[in-house]
């Protein structure tokens, strides 16, 4: 019995530690592991902790009654929320990177109070019950064991009915919240605040004045002044909650959120205006991804799928590099690893992906975020997976907008006195999609993915990966299920993106047609390698590498009658088992020696332009230049 109350008296603590931590969790780096652990933890120490004391005052209750009187649920709560958040705060600084603005790591003071003030209420809550035993103040049961019998005490059904009645008026506000106009609707931290006030204020009212009317007067010194009622507390718990609520809202939060707002409208105008020049002089030259040796694998149960090794690239200010390769080489898993998408039973074994300064992969999923899907975004290939069934397209595009773009949209809305944020927001989204030429868009923002067609969502997706005019946009394939026509809208809106932002693009495709209109530089892939990578015209012109050239050769020409077009022999090697050395020796017809035993390196040939050869190496000169005579030779017998 002892241990099953100890775990309920625990869970109570863990739901109101949700409500209490929540300030200092806003302004922590942690992953919602080590968040789950700082918990975790506490408890079992707070656990082991009450069990031992409340079986020793259990043994201690046999010599000295006042040990007996001491072992009650709610002076054990009390100890226990003081045990607890001193050891919670103690591991949230251990496990977390709690900061303000000079970077030392410090508890957040809302959280203090908070915590203060539910040791100081499981206190008093304490001492009170103490007090009903320690003057042997009568009280009868919770619920009658008889319908007839009337001795159910009203004392400790107030309690409960008063906390159903906060729950009950708490329900009812959320639901008015959600069926007013969305432009209408309070603010979530505002709505919450205000509340938790309410409910905080109503029930500590009616719970004063049972302890001093009901408890202390009536049944301690017999001066009975009024009868406790249901009626009267449903209304006036209610009335006190209605009051509390709006009182708190008008004076505090609502005056609050205002003030906050105008600090962000101040700081994203002096923002705007510090950075106006920003994109005219940004220089060309910077890199602005730099992936070096960025290595995948997928456990599976037939083996270890090396999807990736060590892929390095650069990508500057305002580039476009295509990355290109048959189905299957890493396309898809390079742009998945680079923003930490990885799901098991993959895993990003080594490498860095810096952007800028930053290197993304030394980032928690939470630390990333402010650069996913705002200054890096990524159109994926399958809309259809990619869109949220159950929400209309619109909702998921002002979305991306209401998360990266939230100081924007309350610069807008400020410039209006009859816009909120979210008329604002679905402007933008319908002028996207009118910008994607996309027919009726006032139409098209309210329907369901489903309702559209294959090529509608991909121009959605498209929709939702611009909206922030991202710095670096990876493009999965965007063209896929277009027909020409709206292939070359989506690639010229790519390009008006590049000149009107300096975007960086990296794209994705298997088509080389898209590549030669689309790219500055062009990386060729095979299996989980980069094997040839710099200048779009000196690739297509004159290609290095032997997988290259049969891509290239493979491509039909307008105008140009062939029987049959070359093909590359053999077959994509198996990942889990892939050939020692150069991964492309058993398809190669320039093959020598060290192909088949030694990775080849990423040998510079030009100024800015590499490919992974042993052709090119030269430590392998002499053994190279016999591969292409003989090669040569060959190709002059025919």
């Amino acid at each position: 019995m002892i241990l099953i109350e100890t775990l309920i008296s625990l869970t109570i603590l863990f739901f109101i530690t949700k409500v209490v931590s929540k300030p200092l969790l806003e302004k922590s780096q942690m992953s919602n592991k080590e968040k789950s652990l700082s918990i975790f933890i506490s408890i079992l120490i707070v656990l082991g902790i009450i069990i031992a004391i409340r079986y020793t005052f259990g043994f201690l209750g046999y010599f000295l009654s006042i040990f007996i009187l001491l072992n009650d649920e709610y002076f054990f709560f009390a100890v226990m929320t003081t045990i607890f958040y001193p050891l919670y705060r103690f591991f949230i600084k251990k496990f977390g990177k709690v900061r303000d603005s000079d970077t030392k790591i410090l508890p957040h003071k809302k959280f203090v109070k908070r915590s203060i003030f539910v040791i100081v209420g499981s206190w008093v809550t304490a001492l009170i019950f103490l007090s009903i035993y320690i003057l042997d103040i009568p009280l009868g049961h919770l619920i009658p064991p008889d319908l007839l019998d009337p001795t159910y005490d009203v004392f400790l059904l107030g309690f409960e009915w008063a906390f159903f009645m906060v729950i009950i008026d708490m329900s009812l506000v959320i639901i008015v919240n959600k069926i007013i106009t969305i432009e209408k609707r309070l603010p979530k931290k505002v709505l919450s605040n205000s509340m938790l006030v309410g409910g905080i204020i109503s029930f500590g009212a009616w719970s004063i004045q049972l302890v001093l009317i009901e408890l202390y007067l009536s049944r301690l010194f017999g001066l009975t002044l009024y009868e406790q009622d249901i009626r009267v507390l449903c209304i006036t718990v209610t009335v006190i909650f209605i009051i509390s609520f709006l009182v708190s809202l008008k004076l505090k939060f609502l005056p609050e959120a205002s003030e906050q707002s105008m600090k962000i409208i101040q700081a994203e105008l002096q923002k705007e205006e510090n950075e106006k020049d920003y994109i005219q002089e940004a220089g060309k030259n910077e890199v602005i991804l730099d992936v070096r040796d960025l290595t995948t694998y997928f456990y599976t149960e037939e083996g270890v799928v090396h999807a990736l090794e060590r892929v390095s690239f650069k990508i500057h200010e305002g580039e476009v590099l295509g990355l290109v390769g048959e189905t299957g080489c890493g396309k898809t898993v390079t742009a998945l690893s680079i923003l930490q998408l990885i799901r098991p039973p993959g895993k990003i074994i080594g490498g860095k992906v810096m952007y800028g300064d930053i290197d993304l992969h030394e980032k928690s999923e939470i630390e990333i975020l402010p650069q996913r899907g705002s200054e890096i975004t990524m159109i994926f290939q399958d809309p259809l997976n990619s869109l949220n069934p159950v929400f209309k397209v619109g909702s998921q595009i002002t979305e991306v907008f209401l998360i990266h773009k939230k100081n924007q949209l309350l610069v807008e809305s400020s410039n209006y006195s009859n816009k909120s944020i979210y008329s604002v927001a679905r402007e933008w989204s319908q002028e996207l999609l009118r910008d994607l030429n996309i027919p009726e868009p006032e139409k098209i923002f309210d329907q369901y993915p489903h309702e559209l067609s294959g090529g509608m969502r991909q121009r959605i997706q498209i929709a939702m990966g611009l909206a922030c005019s991202p710095r670096l946009l990876i493009a999965d394939e965007p063209t896929t299920a277009l027909d020409v026509t709206i292939q070359n809208q989506i690639l010229k809106l790519m390009k008006d993106l590049k000149r009107k932002y300096n975007t960086a693009i990296l794209f994705i495709t298997h088509d080389l047609g898209i590549i030669s209109k689309m790219c500055d530089k062009v990386a060729v892939m095979y299996s989980g390698f980069i094997v040839e990578n710099g200048n779009r015209i000196r690739l297509f012109t004159n290609p290095y590498h032997p997988y290259t050239k049969g891509l290239i050769s493979s491509i039909p020409i307008v105008g140009e009658r062939k029987e049959l077009l070359k093909t590359i022999p053999g077959m994509v090697p198996n990942l889990i088992y892939p050939p020692a050395g150069c991964r492309f020796h058993p398809r190669c017809q320039y093959c020598f020696e060290p192909c088949d035993s030694k990775i080849p390196k990423n040998i510079k040939v030009e100024s800015d332009y590499f490919v992974a050869c042993h052709l090119y190496d030269p430590d392998y000169k002499e053994l190279a230049e016999r591969s292409l005579n003989r090669v040569e030779e060959k190709f002059s017998n025919k």
